[in-house]
């Protein structure tokens, strides 16, 4: 599959019941039309189900992409009345940004943890003046966590990207994501990939704090602990601090080249 391609959104594992989840989620999504075609059109159905927590936004093994089919005829006709509402909008109503817009934009949380060099890390001040760009995963997810890392790695790497660009790569699984497994992980990909840790305390703590969907792994009928389920979101934030989009999977690369320059000029 290219990176560049959209393919539907999928799930691995049941996620938290919603009684878990943060009381006030800070980082709401838009209703706004997204720029672009009718890919994105597509991509807007499932932002829209993600919002209302029915299509929660998490790392999929290859091996269970069939769950799609679950989606039903129901989904379907949705999708199709979607497509002919959108169709019919008035393009006047598009946002500024290509990503997912938030309604109201919220001041980037500056949790502490630690680099991979083992070393205190503040989120924020550790980063004052560059477009952050925070992504919960881990090192050995079979899908989403290497496709969004290739992408912005490669969207990174054209000439003309602005340089005050930070990926913040915080793992979900401590047990197994040390600072040196991260690091090995995040060079695959770029060596200023910036990857956090904690105990699993300050790590639920953290998700909490960007308003992410809680990482937990998912269970099979024979109660055998499998894959973790986790926030596919890219949260974004501008040099001012304020989280204004947000970047689910999938997302395509061109919607990266358009924002990432908008992002990076607002300070």
């Amino acid at each position: 599959m290219a990176l560049d391609e959209a393919p539907p959104n999928s799930y691995s594992g049941p996620m938290k019941s919603s009684s878990q989840r943060p009381a006030s989620i800070s980082f709401a999504v838009s209703s706004k039309r997204p720029y672009g075609g009718v890919a994105q059109l597509v991509e807007r159905f499932g932002r829209i189900e993600e919002a209302r927590g029915s299509i929660p936004l998490t790392s999929t093994p290859v091996r269970k992409i069939s769950a799609w089919s679950r989606f039903g005829r129901s989904g379907l006709s949705a999708l199709f009345l979607l497509l002919m509402i959108s169709g019919c909008a008035d393009t006047a109503d598009e946002g500024v940004f290509a990503g997912l817009e938030v309604d109201q934009p919220q001041i980037m949380p500056d949790p502490v943890l630690t680099d991979t060099q083992g070393q205190p890390f503040a989120m924020r001040a550790d980063t004052t003046g560059a477009v952050r760009l925070v992504y919960f995963g881990f090192t050995t997810c079979p899908d989403i966590c290497p496709v969004h890392l290739s992408q912005l790695s490669d969207v990174l790497a054209r000439p003309g990207m602005p340089p005050n660009i930070k990926v913040l790569f915080v793992t979900v699984d401590p047990d197994t994501d040390t600072p040196q497994a991260m690091r090995a992980f995040l060079d695959q990909f770029s060596t200023d990939f910036i990857g956090l840790t904690g105990t699993e305390e300050m790590l639920i703590d953290v998700q909490r704090q960007f308003s992410a969907l809680i990482a937990t792994s998912a269970v099979d009928e024979n109660g055998e602990v499998g894959d973790i389920g986790h926030d596919g979101r890219v949260f974004a934030f501008a040099p001012d601090d304020l989280g204004r989009t947000q970047y689910p999977h999938p997302t395509r690369q061109t919607t990266w080249t358009r924002d990432l320059p908008i992002l990076a000029t607002l300070r």
